[in-house]
């Protein structure tokens, strides 16, 4: 055996299928770090049923799915599958090839298969237990593997030599016999348990079935008293109730003759009360209007009174108006006298300043004159100071531009060198820059035509994806359509079968003896069945036949009278009610015989036991029930088929009319519901039929949407294809598009730098030139300024010292002319405040005179006001008079009208007398109305109370009761014996009537679970035999093999090291199957000492050692050894690559390595590697090439 070929898709980093072949011998798997090879290993770990997340090297397990990359979309499922030659039939399966497959989806959910049947993980686990391969055992070591060995306690460290030694099956087997055993001990406490209860039920139930059955002895005498005492009692208060009816009669009549005397008496009462009323309008509208006048009266006179009081007001007024313009007048004579004293006093200061002010002008112009001459002096003095400062700024700016213009020759000439040596380095790029974009625009074109290419293919793919995911939505709206109906329907159908096996709808009688049933097979065996189980009906004749059977669809078939008897007998004992029973034995069938003709001339369907469908059996049954029965198509052509056959036959419609023998005839609306058993019944077959139709369809469109998503998963993953061509053609056209723009940018950058570069050339030879010509003329200009410089010193000087006397004298001027100036502005002052005041007091004397001519204009008005006030005072005095005479009339005529109606009144009082003794007589006889139907309707409560308790306790109406009539002779007895049996079954406190049936139930089970338990007790002792032989062979097997690997350990231990020697010691014997291993090594020159005091290559080679030697003692069909060699030295490496030579025989080896010494001993050699980020693919690798380069 040995493994074939490993398939990977969607697997971490391997996100496209690849498939890996593998050949006997040894196979090295090399590439770069990070680019996946590890992941191979994790594959084949992973489908041998790897559960722990961390060996898998993730944080959870959906970590395994490939989770998308920047140009790719992470994938929903992660698949592997290994393949094994099983042609030595080392794996316990009929097969020479082997397929393990595990998928796990993004949801969580994982599949297993072997050969492409599912399976279950512990199926693929234990298929492999004991042969190494496996999540435990040694047939895949990497670095984890190897560090498990060295770092692990010695009690963990045990499982791989378990798994060596070939007792993981017995220790698995041995476990399940365990929990076999807990399981058992279990359930022999919980059946213990029960047997304990059930015996104590059996007790209790023994007391309540004896109980039960003396409750339904008495029951059934209180049954039979009971009915005739209420058939009695019924008889008697329908008695009772037409008596009163009489009477109630009688009262009636006499109610009616007094509310006819009572309408009268009410028609005159009403005609007075209507005058009463007129009266009391005629005697308000005269009130109201009394209290109008009375009202207007009073207003009046209030306003006279006011007008009174106004007209005082404006006389006192007109005085103070009066001695207000008396004070006005002396006002504004005071006024007049302060406004000409001012004016006065004004005329001399007027004088005063003409003097003053000549003066002014005089000494002033003389201060003019000599400050023009010395502001001109000043003006020519400083005009030779700027003259001067001038010349000498000119000279240092010439000498200052002279040096500057030095500076900038010098710059000028050096920058004209600089730029004609960067111009010769430009061109030659300008050159080398051309060749390169002729040859970036030819593969562009190129790369052009390959991208018009798959946009053509993209195209075509994209309108076929979108044919088929339309089509896929359409199948997915048809099949969530589809599973909306199908759930209503299975929900529907499970509703209406729940209500069929309980029986829903059916008589309570009828129900509990088919319930009762279920759990009484003798019972059972005595019927055949209910009739409308035993029926078929088409749905147009559902109504018709419905109402044609009525209650008789609740009828039970027996075989023979003998059942029905029996069964009858059950029901009475039981007290489960009445039921009607038609023996086959003994029902005979009738049916009417009509001819053809009177078929089709009046239009008859056919009688009923012809348009339902039964067995033959029961064809007497149904032609008793619904032989004599004739169905036609409405009520019409019912009625003619009545007149026909003189009414003689019951006439169903369609409808579900009926007319019944003698000509009576039923009919009206007729409402679904799911009571009617034959619509339930015709209900369930059609949604059975619809379910199956829906399933069909369902399965139909899944087969679709399954065959349309493998169609579209081949154009997506076409379309991916291409897309990543695309994309890869477009990351190449940008890169290129990227590099002639450069190249491109980067010439127009360097035409433009030589051509910037020669204008600069020119514009600085121009400037050069320039520079040195205003250099020259600004020396000869620097020796002119000198000389004028001289020049103005000495003119300065001489004109300064003739120029200060005349400043002297300018001030003495200056000081008489300022003190003139001061006296003037006072006096100017002083004339315009008393002008102020005269202006002041002139407006106060205008405004006086306007407050005068107010107050005057006030007067005026009122002298008219006091005239208006006097007038209207007068006429409101003459309009009080004439409302006083109209007060009076008014009163005078309402005193007539209050007498007319004192007059009616007393008429009206009389009648009022009347019509209450008449309404007294009506209550009098309506009470007694009432008391008799109060009393009838007590009797009619009391019979429809016994009626109902007729019908409640026994399922019986009158009608049925009547059949059980017997005469009572004694009806005290029958009273006292009635309470006397209700006192003893009310003594018997809490009966339970199915505590009969449940004792024989419970000691039924008592009786099994005691053999039960008598089995399990042998049960245990089987399986605690079973465990000790099994620990037995476990020890037997694990010392054996142990020893063999202790021995070889150190021979391969010796190998590796070129020496020492290495052994196994299990740290406790006394306990084999539990205790640790502690491994203790000896490399050369070395004292012996335990593997934690070993340096890290020597730890590295230990454990490497204890793994071959295990592989000598029990080959594995092959192995992963995955970056193993990574620890160990040169030195170290070649003694492992001879040994894993050697074991290469027996066994098949996988290495994933990156040593170039592993990979010169591979027979075949395979590279994974990551073209695309992310994504790692399988090469070939020629063992040609150069290792190192493979490696890296």
């Amino acid at each position: 055996m040995h493994l074939k070929k490993v398939e990977i898709q969607g697997f971490k980093s391997f996100a496209d299928k690849i498939e890996i072949d593998f050949k006997e011998g040894i196979t090295a798997i090399v590439g770069p770090n990070g680019s996946g090879k590890s992941n191979i290993s994790d594959a084949i770990r992973w489908v041998l049923g790897e559960q722990s997340v961390k060996t898998l090297r993730g944080n959870r397990m959906e970590d395994v799915i490939f989770s998308g990359t920047n140009s790719r979309k992470a994938l929903g499922f992660a698949e592997v599958s290994i393949v094994f030659d099983n042609k030595d039939g080392l794996i316990p399966v009929d097969y020479q090839e082997v397929a393990i497959t595990r998928r796990m989806f993004r949801s969580g959910e994982s599949e297993y298969y072997i050969n492409k049947n599912s399976c279950r993980l512990r199926d693929i686990k234990e298929m492999f237990m004991d042969t190494g391969i496996g999540k435990d055992g040694y047939s895949i070591i990497g670095q984890g593997k190897v560090d498990e060995i060295l770092s692990s306690r010695p009690e963990d460290r045990r499982i791989i030599f378990e798994e060596a030694a070939g007792i993981v099956k017995y220790k698995t087997k041995k476990e399940m016999s365990e929990k076999k055993l807990e399981k058992t001990n279990e359930n022999l406490i919980r059946i213990e348990d029960i047997l304990r209860e059930l015996k104590r039920q059996l007790d209790y139930l023994k007391e309540q079935s004896e109980k039960a059955k003396l409750f339904m002895e008495l029951s059934s005498e209180l049954e039979e008293l009971e009915v005739n005492l209420f058939i009695r009692q019924i008889n008697e208060l329908e008695e009772k109730i037409k008596e009163i009816q009489e009477e109630k009669s009688k009262v009636q009549m006499e109610i009616d003759k007094i509310s006819n005397n009572k309408e009268k008496i009410e028609g005159k009462f009403n005609l007075m009360k209507d005058e009463i009323e007129k009266l009391d309008t005629s005697i308000n509208t005269l009130q109201n209007q009394a209290m109008e006048i009375i009202k207007e009266l009073n207003q009046k006179t209030n306003d006279a009174k006011l007008y009174k009081e106004q007209e005082k007001f404006l006389i006192k007024d007109r005085d103070r108006i009066y001695e207000e313009i008396d004070d006005l007048d002396i006002n504004k004579e005071n006024k007049i006298f302060e406004k000409e004293v001012l004016q006065k006093e004004n005329i001399k200061l007027e004088e005063k300043l003409i003097l003053l002010k000549k003066e002014y002008t005089e000494k002033n112009n003389q201060l003019m004159e000599l400050n023009k001459k010395i502001q001109e002096k000043e003006k020519q003095i400083e005009k030779e100071k700027n003259q001067l400062i001038d010349s000498n700024n000119l000279i240092s700016n010439k000498k200052n531009k002279i040096s500057n213009f030095s500076s900038f020759e010098d710059n000028i000439i050096g920058r004209i060198k600089q730029l004609e040596r960067e111009i010769d380095v430009l061109e030659d790029s300008i050159e080398n820059s051309k060749i390169l974009i002729k040859e970036i625009e030819e593969i562009e074109r190129e790369k052009n035509k390959e991208t018009i290419n798959v946009n053509k293919s993209l195209t075509q793919l994209g309108i076929e994806e979108t044919k088929y995911s339309e089509e896929l939505n359409e199948l997915y709206k048809d099949i969530n359509k589809l599973k909306v109906e199908l759930q209503g329907n299975i929900s529907n159908y499970n509703l209406l079968k729940n209500m069929e096996e309980d029986y829903e709808g059916y008589y309570k009688s009828v129900k509990n003896l088919m319930l009762r049933c279920k759990n009484n097979q003798a019972l059972e065996e005595k019927l055949i069945g209910i009739v409308v189980d035993l029926i078929k009906v088409e749905e147009k004749y559902e109504k018709a036949i419905d109402v044609a059977l009525g209650g008789s669809l609740q009828n039970i078939v027996t075989k023979n009278e003998e059942d029905a008897k029996f069964i009858i007998d059950y029901l009475r004992e039981n007290k489960l009610g009445r039921i009607t029973f038609l023996p086959l034995s003994t029902i005979k069938g009738n049916p009417i015989n009509i001819s053809e003709k009177d078929r089709e001339n009046y239009n008859i369907l056919g009688l009923g036991s012809e348009l339902i469908k039964y067995d033959n059996e029961y064809k007497n049954i149904m032609e008793y029930l619904l032989g004599r029965t004739i169905i036609v198509k409405d009520l019409q052509d019912g009625i003619a088929v009545a007149k026909r056959f003189g009414y003689r036959y019951k006439i169903t419609t369609l409808e579900g009319d009926v007319i019944n023998a003698g000509g009576s005839m039923t009919g009206g609306s007729m409402p679904r519901v799911s009571g009617n058993l034959l619509n339930r019944r015709l209900r369930l077959d059609n949604l059975k039929k619809e379910i199956n139709r829906l399933s069909y369809l369902k399965n139909k469109v899944e087969k679709e949407i399954k065959d349309t998503k493998l169609k579209l998963d081949e154009i997506t993953n076409n379309i991916n294809f291409e897309n990543n061509n695309l994309q890869k053609l477009n990351i190449e056209m940008v890169k290129i598009e990227n590099e002639k723009n450069k190249e491109l940018t980067e010439l127009d950058r360097n035409l433009g730098f030589i051509k910037k570069y020669n204008e600069e050339i020119s514009k600085l030879n121009k400037e050069l030139i320039e520079i040195r010509k205003n250099k020259s003329q600004f020396i000869e200009e620097i020796k002119l300024l000198e000389e004028k410089t001289l020049f103005l010193k000495e003119s300065i000087e001489d004109f300064v010292l003739k120029f200060n006397d005349e400043k002297v004298i300018r001030d003495e001027f200056t000081n008489i002319v300022n003190e003139l100036k001061l006296e003037i502005n006072l006096l100017e002052n002083k004339w315009y405040n008393n002008k102020e005041k005269v202006d002041i007091i002139i407006e106060e004397i205008e405004n006086l005179e306007i407050i005068k001519e107010n107050k005057l204009v006030e007067n005026e008005k009122n002298k008219e006001n006091i005239k208006y006030l006097i007038d209207k005072t007068v006429n409101m005095e003459k309009d009080i008079k004439l409302l006083s005479k109209e007060e009076e009339d008014k009163n005078n005529k309402l005193t007539m009208l209050k007498n007319e109606k004192n007059s009616l009144m007393k008429d009206y009082y009389l009648e009022q007398e009347n019509l209450k003794k008449t309404n007294e007589e009506l209550s009098k006889n309506e009470r007694l109305r009432n008391n008799w139907s109060i009393k009838e309707t007590k009797y009619s409560m009391e019979l429809n109370n016994i009626n109902k308790k007729l019908l409640e306790d026994y399922e019986l109406n009158y009608y049925e009761a009547l059949k059980l009539w017997i005469e009572i002779e004694n009806l005290d007895y029958a009273n006292n014996r009635v309470k006397k049996l209700k006192n003893e079954i009310k003594k018997l406190e809490n009966v339970d009537l199915s505590s009969i049936e449940e004792y024989k139930k419970i000691r039924e089970r008592f009786e099994f679970i005691s053999k039960q338990h008598g089995d399990l007790l042998s049960a245990k002792k089987d399986l605690e035999d079973v465990i000790i032989d099994m620990e037995n062979k476990m020890k037997e097997q694990f010392l054996y093999n142990f020893n063999l690997i202790n021995k070889e350990f150190n021979q391969v231990f010796s190998i590796l090291f070129d020496g020492g020697k290495a052994e196994l010691i299990l740290e406790n014997e006394n306990d084999i199957l539990n205790c640790g291993i502690e491994i203790i090594a000896q490399p050369p020159g070395k004292k012996l000492q335990n593997l934690n005091l070993l340096s890290g290559g020597e730890k590295s080679l230990t454990a490497v050692a204890l793994l071959f030697a295990i592989l000598q003692i029990k080959p594995t069909p092959f192995c992963i050894l995955d970056e193993i060699d990574a620890a160990l030295d040169e030195a170290n490496i070649n003694r492992y690559t001879n040994y894993l030579k050697s074991l290469s025989h027996e066994t098949q080896f996988i290495m994933i390595t990156h040593r170039k010494s592993t990979m010169e001993m591979a027979d075949i050699l395979y590279g994974v590697t990551m073209e695309e980020e992310g994504i790692s693919k399988i090469i070939s690798v020629k063992l040609t090439d150069n290792l190192e380069e493979i490696a890296s």
